[in-house]
């Protein structure tokens, strides 16, 4: 009986051993202690650290903001801004007429009386051509014009606007602008005309007649000047050089690179079509288009109807003339006329119209043109009868 009993009580200690075995590394590793638990309802952070690491990390710098960019300057009481090299290219692109031989030149204009036409161009702004000395500056300076184009058939008034873009942009008062004419200035009038005509591209040629013409016409333009900036009328200025906010906005188009001086013939083939083609292209209309008396020398010649078809124009859009004849009204030397331009386009599509004088006549026919009813001495208008709104 012993002999049966030893091996049967060996192997129930072998099987007790076996209970007892050690875990395997496998086992021990998932019994390793676990992270805190997270807070009912808060999801645990990924490679979530203790408390106390997390306090001693530094926090990185918030990235400073951008600097915003300098405003852009602006000038004049218009707050006229410098034009871009797209818009300066734009702007002195196309061709211009040859210039006319006369025999006076213009450098002093008698026209007194363009105050008769600021109801119909305050504020109006877009494009402003015009031909003669200086009469378009009050005109456009009234309107508030964003871009100018000076132009005329003789070159010594084309040279004289020159010399007014360097004593304009050299001054920043009616008086130091003034003052460049006086005799006493003249030798650094001459300076600074050698000086900056060749920094705005002019060629050497012209130069030299430039200065000969300041030297010319330096006493009568300075005269002149003289009456332009004591203009007044009913106790307001109304020049571009008696109102300082007037040649303050004369001097922003120079200073912006607005304003373009070109040899120019109303009647020609070029000139007007490219101040047209620029306005256009830039995204204005032509507002205001002074044209002195010049419709006395010419004949509307399908060149000009083609001119002033090409002006992109809308219901502020005018023709600004003065009339010297026995049969008007005048105001001073001159009578007065602001013109609709929409207006203007259509009579000039009737070959009745083919000059200035029939242009008048067939108007006062058909009832469009305003004299003596406006009770206004030595001013006109065609074109506004079945205008509410005009002045």
């Amino acid at each position: 009986m012993s002999r049966v009993r030893t091996p049967i009580a060996f192997a129930t200690l072998v099987a007790l051993a076996a209970c007892d075995k050690a875990p395997s590394e496998e086992t021990r590793g998932s019994q390793s202690p676990q992270a805190p638990a997270a807070e009912p309802g808060v999801s645990a952070a990924p490679n979530a650290q203790p408390p106390d690491a997390v306090a001693d990390r530094v926090p990185e710098p918030e990235p400073e903001p951008e600097p915003e960019p300098e405003p852009e300057p602006t000038f004049g009481p218009a707050g006229l801004t410098a034009l871009t090299d797209a818009q300066r290219q734009t702007l002195a692109e196309g061709a211009e007429d040859p210039p006319i031989p006369v025999d006076i030149h213009y450098v002093q204009s008698n026209e007194k009386r363009h105050d008769l036409f600021f109801p119909y161009i305050e504020n109006v702004g877009g494009c402003a051509i015009g031909v003669g000395s200086d009469q378009t500056f009050t005109a456009a300076a009234k309107a508030r014009s964003t871009f100018l184009f000076m132009m005329d058939i003789d070159r010594r008034i084309v040279d004289l606007h020159l010399m007014h873009r360097v004593f304009i942009l050299a001054s920043e008062t009616p008086e130091e602008n003034w003052a460049w004419w006086d005799a006493k200035n003249a030798d650094q009038a001459k300076a600074l005309l050698e000086e900056k005509l060749p920094q705005a591209g002019v060629s050497e040629k012209t130069i030299r007649r430039t200065l000969h013409g300041y030297a010319a016409y330096r006493e009568t333009v300075y005269r002149h000047l003289r009456r332009v900036i004591g203009r007044e009328r009913d106790g307001a200025k109304v020049t571009w050089l008696s109102d300082p906010q007037s040649y303050a906005h004369i001097r922003a188009l120079y200073q912006t690179g607005r304003v373009r001086v070109m040899q120019g013939n109303l009647a020609g083939e070029h000139s007007m079509r490219t101040a047209a083609q620029a306005c256009e292209a830039l995204g204005e209309t032509m507002r205001v288009v002074y044209m002195s008396n010049a419709e006395e020398y010419f004949t509307y010649t399908p060149d000009f109807v083609a001119n002033m078809q090409a002006q992109p124009t809308d219901d502020k859009s005018v023709v600004l003339r003065t009339i010297y004849s026995k049969k008007w009204e005048h105001a001073d030397l001159w009578a007065y006329q602001v013109h609709k331009l929409s207006d203007f386009k259509e009579r000039l599509n009737n070959r009745k119209n083919r000059k200035r004088t029939a242009m008048l006549r067939y108007a006062k026919y058909d009832g469009g043109l305003e004299r003596e009813s406006l009770s206004i001495e030595g001013f006109s208008r065609i074109g506004y009868v079945d205008d509410d709104d005009a002045p």
